[in-house]
């Protein structure tokens, strides 16, 4: 099935879309992001917008900066204007960080399912259950940098933005029937106070790194470093260069780096600097801060005890996710910092705490 959009690769294009948008009061979101997996770094390459009427698909690749798009980004600024995305958290922290763009008045629909308690959350398993509409994972993994991009694959794209209005809609309903509605917004209010930002994974991110000699966390940072550094200036992932796995094993030892395998052509041409990285991080050590384990008292032990029935018994009674109902970092500000400002009004009353 096809669906007709505008393919916009021009400010001009853009800016007489932008004209359109604003006369919407709701507009579903998409993106199609290059992420770690072809190239180096994380970036977006579409962006898909549909009113009730019309579709666009925009080419941040072909319009290529922020000022090129400043007129969508007030769209996305618009107070007035609904935002609907489906799991909301990578692409207002790609948005962000790229183009400081912190959309205002936004809708969940992956959240919405799951204050209506349903299970399969992915965008597709709701559109063939809602509306008979099977996603395509055909172009899932394409590398969405190339151009031009093929008529199927911008087909592809805008799937998801076209049914989303209808898909918030729906909920909206399902939630008003539920008295849950309220829920969503309170919860909505509160994800637009947050402040999104991506970022890459660091040396002292991967797992297992605090377990590691303090020789040996010297070596990998070294190690990760210079991946990063070739990773950047050949234009590829950086699992494309050497596994994260392989650099965790060769900051055991020191490997005979020209003749490896298994890894990207410039590990072998670059040997040297790996040898040389190698040799600084061996005479080096990162030595890692204890850190303070907070004890709970037996009181504070009880009151969370408290606190945890409370959330099951409510998630039970209302099958809702428990996370949703109540989190732990929420339990611990209750408890320990004697503060119920981080929660929602509904959590309040659902929970029965002043």
């Amino acid at each position: 099935m096809g669906y007709e959009f505008l393919y916009i690769t021009t400010s001009e294009q853009l800016n007489k879309a932008v004209l359109e948008m604003n006369n919407s009061s709701v507009l579903g979101i998409d993106i199609e992001c290059e992420n770690n997996l072809h190239h180096y770094g994380s970036y977006i390459s579409t962006i898909q917008i549909s009113s009730e009427t019309k579709n666009w698909i925009v080419d941040i690749i072909e319009l290529n900066s922020k000022d090129e798009i400043k007129n969508l980004i007030k769209i996305f600024h618009n107070k007035k204007i609904v935002k609907i995305f489906h799991d909301v958290s990578f692409d207002l922290r790609i948005l962000n960080t790229q183009f400081g763009i912190k959309p205002k008045n936004i809708f969940d629909t992956q959240l919405a399912a799951q204050f209506l308690g349903i299970k399969e959350l992915g965008l597709g398993n709701l559109l063939e259950k809602n509306f008979s509409v099977k996603k395509d994972k055909k172009f899932q993994m394409n590398d969405w940098t190339i151009r031009p991009l093929t008529r199927e694959m911008l087909n592809y794209a805008i799937k998801d933005t076209v049914y989303l209005i209808k898909l918030k809609d729906l909920f909206v309903e399902k939630l008003t029937k539920k008295n849950r509605l309220k829920w969503v917004q309170e919860e909505l209010e509160h994800i637009g106070t947050l402040n999104f930002e991506y970022h890459n994974t660091t040396f002292s991110n991967v797992k297992g790194f605090s377990k590691f000699t303090n020789k040996q966390r010297a070596i990998f940072k070294r190690l990760f470093k210079l991946r990063e550094k070739l990773a950047k200036k050949n234009d590829r992932p950086e699992h494309h260069i050497i596994s994260t796995k392989k650099l965790i094993q060769y900051s055991l030892y020191n490997p005979a780096w020209d003749k490896i395998r298994g890894v990207h052509p410039i590990v072998r041409k670059m040997s040297h600097l790996f040898d040389e990285e190698f040799n600084k991080g061996s005479s080096e050590k990162i030595i890692l801060q204890k850190r303070e384990t907070k004890r709970f008292s037996l009181e504070q032990k009880k009151q969370i005890k408290i606190l945890e029935d409370k959330r099951v018994a409510w998630s039970e009674k209302e099958k809702l996710p428990k996370h949703l109902v109540l989190n732990q970092k929420q339990i611990k500000e209750i408890i320990i910092d004697k503060n119920n400002n981080c929660l929602r009004n509904w959590q309040k009353n659902a929970l029965l705490i002043n």
